[in-house]
């Protein structure tokens, strides 16, 4: 293994080797090499030393963690109507956070410079200078296109379409600029989380659901995208029914399971339930008509997932989102059983989301802080 210093440098964070030692054994250079390479981590302020990792063979050993310093991250949720900006640290802690007040359907003309704006207030009141800011990650309820870095036609977002975000951004913060679906974001945050070797990671799926439906894959380790962004998105699967989608479509999941399909047939049954926080709080009371359309949209979910769970085979399937109480994991964890053979549901957990609405924060964060420390983006800027 020809490890250079930014291969040297995934060793240390994983934990693989985070000693001069380990990773002489690991790599298999010379301790010349090794030492210049880890000195040259040291220098960028990219890795520091922390205290003595023990005796090896005789002889103390020290230490290396990831502690870069200059390498926050702003990052922005958005919603339909509404969002939250953040600063996290390179180790996913959130520094320091604000809602936002947008409405996406005005556009982006609009929403961007609000945003950017909320950036700077964000940077103002912790006291921090845009020179601390090492990369900015942005998540949208939509398909991005991972070629170009664009939306690709979302349907609950008109006007987004191909209108260059990412652009707009870098012109006020002179960083690398990510965005991300929401979806994606959250289920690598999630995915972060685990304990799982990694080395060895697991295929993980993760659906949100709240007012509309969605799905974050990770494959190997990384973002699962597909071939333009559209990978995961289950809410416009044809599940049967007469419900017309914001697509154009009739019997998409989102226009017959969503949030705002509950909110819907709620309404046309007879029910006054007015916004998701109603209808949880008539489920939490146990309102029979609010169970019997949560466990109808539950169903239907987990009649879906059934075939990601038989394609994947993940260990992990994860239930994310405003809607995601007791009755609507227990739903769809019935219906991923039901559809799913026996032998791609044996080692498979389905679960909540450990990290809660932080999830999607944390996550766009790791997405740009394994961009700017990767392998590569190391080895270039040292030369």
């Amino acid at each position: 293994m020809a490890a250079g210093a930014g291969e040297i440098l995934q060793l240390i964070r994983t934990g693989r080797a985070t000693t001069r030692i380990q990773v002489l054994e690991v790599t298999g250079l010379s301790r010349v090499t090794v030492a210049q390479r880890i000195d040259a981590l040291v220098s960028a302020g990219i890795i520091r030393a922390a205290g003595d990792a023990g005796a090896t063979g005789g002889r103390r050993s020290e230490r290396f963690v990831f502690d870069p310093s200059d390498s926050l991250v702003l990052a922005a949720a958005l919603e339909l109507d509404g969002g939250e900006v953040a600063i996290v640290d390179p180790h996913g802690a959130l520094l320091a956070r604000a809602p936002l007040a947008v409405d996406l359907t005005a556009g982006p003309a609009a929403v961007v410079p609000h945003l950017l704006d909320a950036f700077d207030a964000l940077l103002a009141d912790a006291d921090l200078k845009p020179g601390a800011v090492g990369g900015v990650a942005l998540s949208v309820p939509g398909p991005v296109d991972p070629r170009d870095h664009r939306l690709s036609d979302p349907p609950v977002m008109p006007g987004w379409g191909a209108w260059p975000v990412v652009e707009a951004v870098r012109e006020r913060f002179d960083v690398p600029v990510h965005l991300e679906n929401d979806a994606d974001a959250m289920a690598y945050g999630e995915f972060t989380e685990l304990d799982a070797a990694p080395d060895r990671p697991q295929p993980f799926v993760l659906v949100k659901v709240s007012r509309f439906l969605g799905a974050g894959l990770v494959v190997d380790g990384r973002t699962f995208r597909g071939a333009d962004g559209g990978a995961g998105d289950i809410g416009h699967i044809d599940v049967g029914g007469d419900a017309v989608c914001r697509c154009g479509r009739r019997g998409c999941l989102a226009a017959e399971a969503g949030g705002a399909a509950l909110l819907r047939r709620l309404q046309e049954a007879g029910s006054d339930v007015g916004s998701l926080a109603e209808l949880l709080a008539l489920a939490e009371r146990g309102d029979p008509l609010v169970t019997a359309e949560l466990n109808r949209a539950a169903e239907l979910i987990g009649r879906v997932l059934a075939v990601v769970v038989g394609v994947l085979n993940p260990a992990d399937l994860v239930v994310a989102g405003e809607l995601a109480v007791p009755t609507m994991i227990a739903g769809i964890r019935a219906g991923v059983y039901a559809g799913a053979q026996p032998r791609a549901t044996a080692r498979l957990r389905i679960r909540s989301a450990v990290l809660g609405s932080d999830a999607v924060l944390i996550g766009l964060a790791r997405v740009a802080v394994d961009d700017r420390f990767s392998a590569d983006a190391v080895d270039a800027r040292l030369g």
